[in-house]
């Protein structure tokens, strides 16, 4: 045999094998850069990393605030709508609800500004307890503020219980005062003032309990007549009792 053609033959099976063995990793290398260019495309298919699509609400204005019942709240509410990424996202139309607690809304419905923020100003209903307002933005979970309502500042002095009794000379008698904010709640921890011309008062001052009450003890003098005891908390108009002793 011709050794210029065993050669040849040689060298060709030899080229031809090593074309076969790059061919699968040729095909390996594409394989991994499409599946790696589909991984990419699916990433952001649910809006995390789009800044135009909101992710996120936040509160600025702090949560768990007490305010007084019935008054509109000094400051508004106020929360951060954001993006992928965490950037703020403006001109989001954000909803406002109120879950408890009765009352009114400055907004009921709004937008966010330039800085991602919107806001709304509450007005409690009259009662006390707790009331909840939610912001709402798109398909995101609502973020509810916990509001505890108290009562305002005082604004009446009233009689509790018994009203111009009449009662034997020299006895000893109680009498009680309620003190409300503009709504009726009861206040406490207001410091009443009594006084009496005759007679002698058990106390100068007492404070009012849980309900808004303070009672003091009066003794009646020795003389038949008309006994008064008057009770003032601040610059109210004061309430006084009259007392017939027989």
């Amino acid at each position: 045999m011709n050794a210029g053609f065993v050669s040849s033959a040689h060298a060709s099976a030899h080229s031809s094998a090593h074309r076969s063995n790059r061919v699968p990793a040729r095909f390996a290398r594409l394989a991994l850069i499409a599946a790696v260019m589909m991984a990419a495309a699916c990433g952001g298919d649910d809006g995390s990393t789009d800044p135009s699509t909101p992710v996120a609400i936040s509160r600025v204005t702090p949560d768990s605030q007490s305010t007084p019942a019935g008054v509109k709240m000094a400051q508004p509410l106020v929360v951060l709508v954001t993006g992928g990424g965490g950037a703020p996202l403006a001109n989001t139309p954000v909803e406002w609800t109120i879950g408890a607690g009765g009352g009114t809304l400055s907004a009921t419905v709004g937008q966010t500004d330039a800085e991602g923020h919107a806001q709304t100003t509450y007005t409690p209903g009259s009662a006390l307890g707790v009331a909840r307002v939610t912001a709402q933005a798109g398909s995101l979970p609502g973020l509810t503020f916990t509001i505890t309502l108290t009562a305002g500042a005082p604004k009446a002095v009233q009689k509790f219980g018994s009203d111009s009794p009449a009662a034997i000379a020299g006895s000893k008698l109680s009498f009680s005062v309620k003190v409300v904010d503009e709504f009726g709640n009861a206040i406490t921890g207001s410091v009443v003032n009594w006084s009496a011309p005759t007679g002698t008062v058990g106390a100068a001052t007492s404070t009012t309990d849980a309900g808004g009450v303070a009672t003091v003890q009066y003794t009646l003098g020795a003389d038949r007549g008309t006994y008064t005891l008057t009770a003032t908390v601040g610059g109210l108009p004061p309430v006084t009792f009259s007392i017939i002793a027989i």
